[in-house]
């Protein structure tokens, strides 16, 4: 008889067909119930994997037993016997093996996510793009506009961690299933919806979600006037407060805001999607004007228009930045902003930015502490507290608030360039491999992500890494492997190198990278004229460019006399005499002051 006819005589065809029926609905019923008594999910893991377990266990039964009217006798005369042994073990070593590494929540982590600064928390929560239901893509911006408000809003629930926009909009458009997206956000629960605009008339439909087992804790939809959109956002997000209450202890009552008028609202939303995709910056802060010219009493279209004018920077030239006047522009906004929403962390990180642009860093630091103590989860005054830690010489705290930065925000390529800053300061290799693994993953494009390598390499000096990095450029961004390739000879003083080309080529580089080299260079002059004739934006790194980027360049550099007036020109020495002098500084008396003693190449 064949191996199959002996199998269909002892039933085990039928057992298997049976057992994967009946284990199939206790699986769903289990994945029901379990939740419903707020079991931890490794409880629902290991009844999944005994289940598992069990089906080769029913098919060995099946094998060797069989059901007689004297009951069930072992039967062990056929030769098969002790092929079904091993069937039933491979069985299981498969079994066991696509629990572990089959399964979504058992998965290595996915390339593109940070996954070792990434902990998953009970009292979590993203909230995914809201899908634009109109039919027409101009209308984008509404949509991300709700995601975004319900996400400011959510954020102010004590207790309860929500990840930041920039990594919930990366799954923006791309479906998935939400217990993967729970897993790489960490996150405990999500909130997904969509949104249909109809002139003044708005249909939103939200859902909360169980990440655990995907199971759909709450779903409503609503209807309402444009005019009362801000109340609709309130109360989206008490209900879901609400839902959490039970199982999670975090909720709050949800302050209600002042109602805006709909066409300022939709200038103040239109602004934003340009301000977040840093496209058309100029267009971003037209819309800010008209959404405040139209309701002046609205604090966040102030706070939006002051970091408007002040990110404008990094993306006009220089002379457009004297031009603007932007720093001005700036401040008034977040004057008005301060006057109409005092207690708004978006109007304490604006405040912050002003501050730090001044070189009153004492009081931008004080402005981003309580803007962070307002809102934990407003991802963008911690990454400017991060980068004035880096930039007053004090990387320890700098990468102390980076790292709390990327669990909150983990795909927010500035966070991990914040990192690898710091982490280059620190001379932490392991920290600035994996900072920079993250960026060529995240924002391969990116300055940090071409020249980090290289600039690790150039910070303490080693030549070997530096040819290799150098190489590796070449390699990979041929364009800049071109720059390089004029500006090593002039680095290294070869007299043979060509002045005017290098010069050239400097221009060329992003201006964190002419400091480099004019630093590396020993180009004193050079580098006090380069900072002179940059805005205040670009001045604030002025030490960071001279020590904390380059230790072992450092020493002659901040010895000498130009360089000094400049430390105190743009108020790093009221900011240590304030709050403590970094290494390598120390005061000489109430007046005088010295940097550059006992700096050996690394913190």
């Amino acid at each position: 008889m064949s191996l199959i006819d002996e199998l269909k005589r002892r039933k085990v065809f039928k057992v298997g067909a049976a057992y994967v029926v009946v284990a199939w609905l206790a699986i769903q019923a289990v994945s029901i119930g379990f939740p419903a008594f707020d079991a931890p999910p490794w409880v629902l893991r290991v009844f999944i994997l005994i289940s598992l377990l069990g089906f080769p266990v029913a098919m060995v039964m099946a094998w060797v037993f069989d059901l007689t009217p004297d009951g069930l006798k072992l039967d062990t005369s056929t030769s098969g016997s002790k092929r079904m042994f091993a069937v039933a073990g491979l069985l299981g070593v498969l079994a066991v093996g696509w629990y572990f590494y089959g399964q979504p929540s058992f998965r290595k982590g996915d390339a593109a996510t940070p996954s070792s600064l990434i902990t998953s928390d009970q009292h979590s929560i993203a909230v995914l793009p809201f899908d634009n239901m109109s039919g027409d893509p101009k209308q984008d911006y509404f949509s991300d506009g709700m995601t975004e408000q319900l996400l400011d809003v959510l954020a102010k629930v004590p207790g309860l961690k929500v990840v930041a926009r920039t990594s919930v909009f990366q799954f923006k458009g791309k479906g998935g299933d939400v217990r993967d997206i729970g897993r790489k956000l960490g996150v405990a629960y999500i909130v997904e919806g969509s949104v249909r605009r109809d002139g003044e008339q708005v249909r939103i439909t939200a859902q909360l979600v169980r990440v655990s087992d995907g199971f759909h804790v709450w779903s409503e939809t609503y209807d309402r006037k444009l005019v009362g959109v801000f109340a609709l956002q309130d109360e989206i997000a008490g209900r879901i407060s609400g839902t959490l209450e039970k199982s999670l202890g975090v909720s709050t009552a949800i302050q209600a805001r002042a109602p805006v008028d709909p066409v300022a609202y939709d200038e103040y939303l239109k602004g934003r999607a340009l301000l977040r995709a840093r496209k058309d910056l100029p267009g971003a802060i037209k819309h800010f004007g008209a959404a405040v010219a139209k309701a002046p009493e609205f604090g966040e279209g102030w706070s939006s228009l002051s970091l408007a004018e002040d990110t404008i920077y990094w993306y006009v030239s220089m002379d457009q930045q004297q031009a603007r006047d932007w720093l001005t522009k700036a401040a008034a906004a977040a004057a008005e902003a301060q006057k109409l929403a005092p207690d708004s962390a978006a109007t304490e990180h604006v405040l912050a930015n002003v501050a730090r642009e001044r070189f009153d860093y004492a009081e931008a630091e004080r402005h981003y502490m309580r803007s962070i103590a307002l809102d934990p989860s407003y991802p963008d005054a911690r990454e400017d507290y991060s980068e004035l830690m880096y930039l007053v010489g004090r990387p320890e705290d700098s990468l102390r608030a980076t790292n709390q930065l990327v669990q909150l925000d983990p795909y927010f390529i500035v966070g991990w360039m914040r990192r690898l800053s710091a982490a280059t300061a620190l001379d932490d290799r392991a920290d600035v491999e994996s900072s920079l693994g993250r960026l060529r993953i995240l924002g391969p494009d990116f300055y940090a992500s071409r020249f980090g390598e290289f600039d690790y390499a150039m910070a303490y000096s080693r030549s070997d890494e530096v040819r290799k990095a150098v190489a590796d450029i070449q390699a990979r961004y041929p364009a800049d492997g071109k720059l390089l390739q004029v500006l090593m000879p002039w680095l290294q003083g070869d007299p043979n190198a060509d002045e005017q080309a290098a010069r050239a080529a400097l221009k060329a580089l992003p201006s964190t990278e002419t400091a480099t080299f004019l630093v590396a260079r020993g180009d004193v002059a050079g580098y006090v004229d380069y900072s002179s004739q940059a805005g205040p934006m670009t001045q604030t790194y002025f030490f960071a460019n001279a020590y904390t980027r380059q230790p072992s360049a450092a020493l002659s550099l901040l010895r000498d006399p130009r360089v000094k007036e400049k430390l105190v020109e743009y108020g790093f020495v009221r900011y240590w005499r304030e709050k403590g002098w970094p290494q390598g500084c120390r005061p000489l008396g109430e007046t005088d002051f010295e940097c550059g003693f006992g700096v050996s190449g690394a913190h």
